[in-house]
């Protein structure tokens, strides 16, 4: 099942202006609420670009819905019907401009593990899924498409 997480604009912070470094490396994108906690982009190691990457980062809060969705639909193809029930977003990594690392952590048991996307044009490919890399980019059109 696939659950719109993520989707209250009233909590998700989409202007550049409102964009601020908190705890000297984390940047706050979607506010608590009572269904799901916050969700922070860390740049850690990136902080001295925090003022140049603002846009990219208002672009991944007004993905995250569909970030989050991808992933979830990806883990339903792939045998894990119960994965929007178990993990929510812990935090969001800037690997590269072009690579952006969802951590998930695990509701139920204490686990984490990252999904990969990279962001081409106006939008985003699905690289990895946890321990499975190098995911082709028409996996949603093929079952099982686990490549290493």
């Amino acid at each position: 099942m696939l659950r719109k997480r993520y989707i209250d604009t009233t909590k998700l912070i989409v202007d550049v202006n409102e964009l601020e470094l908190i705890n000297e490396t984390q940047v706050l994108v979607y506010h608590e609420d009572k269904w799901y906690n916050e969700v922070i982009v860390d740049l850690e190691g990136q902080e001295e670009k925090f003022i140049e990457l603002k846009s990219h980062i208002v672009f991944i809060a007004k993905n995250l819905c569909k970030l989050d969705s991808m992933a979830q639909h990806y883990s339903v193809l792939h045998g894990d019907s119960k994965f929007v029930d178990d993990y929510e977003i812990a935090y969001i990594r800037l690997v590269e401009l072009d690579e952006v690392s969802l951590t998930y952590y695990g509701i139920q048991e204490n686990t984490e593990f990252d999904v990969v996307f990279q962001c081409v044009d106006s939008g985003f490919l699905l690289k990895s899924f946890g321990s499975i890399k190098n995911i082709a980019s028409d996996w949603d059109k093929i079952s099982s498409t686990f490549i290493s």
